[in-house]
């Protein structure tokens, strides 16, 4: 499996040699990126040649081997790098801490919620155990065999680590891989994990948030050797983010209708800014009403439930109301083309009485949004897509969410067509 992603290294480092244009804007976090673009290139050679020579500043990825200096070894790695014959890697994580595993990795537990779709849209699918973090027995159309995976349960205490041993993986992809767990709490986690799988390498990075999307399939590219299809999504995710990001950015803020989004559950728990529901509505063109309690500085910033009085709804009177809730005993999403676990959703919403004053709910604005669109893994440009349909529809005149979905799911492996209950109650033109 070592060469399966790098059989065409030399023709791509040559190309976007020659196409400047076609340089990803992220930074590629793997040690070994000596000059802090994209990609580990001859160019990163030159740049650790230039700072041994004194003439170039010294950068922190510089030191390829990670051993803490900069020297010829670094340049050595740097080149079986290029040529996949490095027998291990080192990148920097959700946490900012280094993480170096052996290579190749040819086994997997891959325990996210999110994370094994990047795997499955680079081709890694096949790296993967038959273990999954959360149970996925709900989302057989989405998931395929990984829906009758066993469950070893996403994060501790509550993993059940004897069993994840006992497959001898050659690193585990955890569950913290989004905002909310860089923190005091989630490296408790990350501990508990090492201290549980003493040996195995973590695999901790971004698969939620849009916005560090295709920095992060980068670096799932350059671990299980997938470069080149690791590139072709983040290149396809990084135009379709900025493609829609410039249509919102152009719309007035006056413009712009304040709304709040329910997630894990109904009632007045609303997502926070900063997370990756959040991040859906803002590049679709709406204000995120709790923007206003919760700042940047807050400790509830980048949660996706926040518990609000129903007072403070009544105040504000939201324009529109979203939900990814669904009952855990309905489908929706890629599941079924039937609406009555979205259209449940929404009549849950509409029927609190004390709410029937809001504009929301008033003027029909109280829609269900299927999750996978702006839960993570590449998917919320597309979700940002539906939603921006629907509140400006002619800025969004353009946009074709139903063909960005059917692009998205071209990089899988297996052939799915976007059917299901995306946006409910539907748009009149969506596709």
């Amino acid at each position: 499996m070592i060469d399966k992603g790098c059989m065409m290294i030399s023709l791509c480092i040559l190309f976007f040699a020659v196409s400047p244009a076609d340089a990803l804007d992220v930074r590629l976090d793997v040690f070994g990126n000596a000059n802090l673009d994209d990609i580990i290139d001859e160019e990163d050679i030159a740049y650790v040649k230039d700072i041994m020579k004194g003439s170039a500043e010294t950068t922190k990825l510089a030191d390829a081997n990670y051993d803490q200096e900069v020297d010829e070894e670094d340049i050595a790695q740097i080149e079986r790098i290029i040529n996949c014959t490095e027998s291990s890697l080192t990148f920097i994580d959700i946490f900012g801490d280094a993480e170096t595993v052996n290579k190749p990795i040819n086994h997997v537990a891959a325990l996210g919620y999110i994370g094994p779709q990047l795997l499955r849209l680079i081709g890694a699918e096949d790296r993967m155990l038959p273990v999954v973090g959360p149970d996925y027995s709900n989302y057989p159309v989405f998931w395929g065999e990984m829906s009758q995976w066993h469950s070893v349960g996403n994060t501790p205490p509550d993993v059940d680590f004897e069993h994840i041993l006992s497959l001898s993986p050659d690193a585990v992809q955890t569950n913290l891989e989004f905002l909310n767990y860089a923190n005091d709490a989630g490296r408790k986690m990350k501990e508990e994990f090492h201290r549980n799988l003493p040996g195995i390498p973590l695999i901790c990075l971004n698969a939620r948030e849009p916005e560090h999307t295709s920095a992060t399939v980068l670096i799932y590219g350059y671990i299980f050797d997938e470069e080149e299809k690791a590139r072709d999504f983040a290149a396809w995710h990084q135009e379709t983010y900025n493609r829609i990001k410039r249509i919102s950015d152009q719309i007035p803020e006056e413009d712009k209708p304040e709304v709040l989004f329910n997630s894990h559950e109904l009632g007045t728990k609303y997502t926070a800014g900063g997370s990756r529901y959040d991040q859906s509505l803002k590049l679709a063109g709406a204000r995120n009403l709790i923007d206003k309690i919760v700042k940047e500085d807050s400790p509830f910033y980048g949660k996706t439930s926040v518990d609000v009085e129903p007072e403070w709804v009544m105040e504000q009177n939201p324009e529109y109301i979203f939900t990814s809730y669904l009952n855990p005993n309905s489908n929706a999403g890629f599941e079924t083309e039937d609406v009555s676990g979205a259209a449940e959703s929404v009549q849950a919403i509409s029927n609190q009485t004390e709410f029937s004053e809001l504009d929301a709910i008033k003027n029909g604005n109280v829609y269900y949004i299927d999750n996978f669109l702006v839960g993570g893994g590449g998917l919320n440009p597309i979700g940002a897509a539906y939603l921006g349909k629907l509140l400006h529809p002619e800025e969004f005149e353009e946009i074709k969410p139903d063909e960005l979905l059917r692009e998205y799911l071209a990089f899988y492996s297996t052939e799915t067509e976007p059917k299901g209950v995306f946006l409910y109650p539907f748009l009149e033109e969506q596709v």
